[in-house]
């Protein structure tokens, strides 16, 4: 049986694609605003407005590697508050991706004992009316 990878996230920033990232969350809220109309002899109904987009990403980081550059690059980020393109589903034929923009709203990092290894977390929200759905061709 072939092993498929699970859902992941990919970043872009500052021209480089970031991926391999340890943890990847994914939510969507729906929003709804409650509209009284004469037609529906005033009862209450919920019409869909739009939706907001968190992700959650975390990794590890040991000594000076490729995924330490990433999540240095991705701290950088979170400071400037930069909109930064992202795919987020698998990455083969067929399958469903969304895209868009997004910026890191929420940033942690742990060091590990004698600062050998450590971890990195943090969040981020899409932009509203940059996310599309698709499938990956």
């Amino acid at each position: 049986m072939a092993k498929v990878a699970q859902h992941q996230l990919t970043i872009k920033w500052n021209g480089k694609l970031i991926t391999g990232l340890e943890t990847t969350g994914f939510a969507i809220k729906p929003n709804h605003e409650n509209i009284l109309l004469k037609a529906n002899s005033g009862n209450a109904a919920k019409e869909f407005e739009d939706f907001d987009l968190t992700m959650s990403i975390g990794g590890k980081t040991y000594g000076v590697e490729t995924n330490e550059e990433n999540f240095e690059m991705l701290r950088v980020a979170s400071t400037l508050g930069a909109q930064m393109p992202f795919i987020y589903g698998r990455f083969t034929q067929g399958n469903q991706q969304v895209s868009g923009y997004a910026i890191i709203t929420d940033w942690k990092e742990d060091a590990g004992s004698e600062k050998k290894a450590g971890s990195w977390s943090g969040s981020m929200e899409a932009i509203k009316g940059s996310v599309s759905f698709g499938n990956q061709a």
